[in-house]
């Protein structure tokens, strides 16, 4: 109980010291004094709509840019044993996105934060392809294409520089007008902890 009181009584203390500091002139950036940077590492499962599952990480570096957006680069590692599409038989399927990651947060200074996300950027992609009812014509194939990925999540603030998230969203690998090419894509779920610093 002293504890608490002793809390109150520190941070009533600031809130006077903060009262009594000179306005910020017009245009100075209102997060000078709070942590502008963070680390964010996700676990990531996605279903895809021909039912094949991925698994993946994701490692994010961001800034804030005001007190609701942050933007940041990505790096991303994902994986499947088996993907089937359009006729072909894919085996051992890596991918390796690299984006940009833009976030809006809804509230501020709040424990729940409900956010929007978005990704852009470009994939790297391996696997073995294999005709569907030709077993010895599995060839390696590497190629590339654009990474699109978007949804709805959740943060939660567990001390001033850490939080869990999560999100639910669509997701595709390679994204062309071509429905031909190979673009496993579907429903993403991720959860993870993002580390916030100066």
């Amino acid at each position: 109980m002293k504890f608490f009181w002793f809390c109150i009584f520190i941070s009533h203390i600031f809130s006077l010291q903060a009262a009594n500091l000179p306005a910020k002139p017009y245009g100075i950036d209102s997060l000078s004094t709070q942590k502008k940077y963070f680390v964010l590492a996700e676990y990531q499962r996605l279903r895809s709509t021909h039912g094949s599952v991925f698994n993946g990480f994701n490692l994010v570096f961001s800034k804030k840019i005001n007190t609701s957006n942050t933007v940041g680069l990505g790096l991303e590692y994902s994986w499947a044993p088996f993907h089937g599409d359009n006729g072909f038989n894919l085996f051992n399927l890596s991918f390796l996105p690299v984006f940009i990651d833009y976030r809006h947060y809804f509230f501020n200074d709040k424990k729940l934060n409900p956010f929007l996300v978005a990704n852009f950027g470009y994939t790297f992609s391996g696997y073995e392809e294999e005709e569907d009812g030709k077993p010895f014509t599995r060839n390696r194939i590497k190629e590339g294409g654009i990474y699109l990925a978007g949804g709805f999540g959740l943060s939660y603030k567990i001390c001033s520089n850490l939080l869990l998230t999560a999100n639910l969203g669509f997701k595709g690998f390679h994204n062309t007008f071509n429905n031909l090419d190979i673009n496993p894509h579907g429903i993403v779920l991720r959860s993870g902890i993002s580390y916030h610093f100066k």
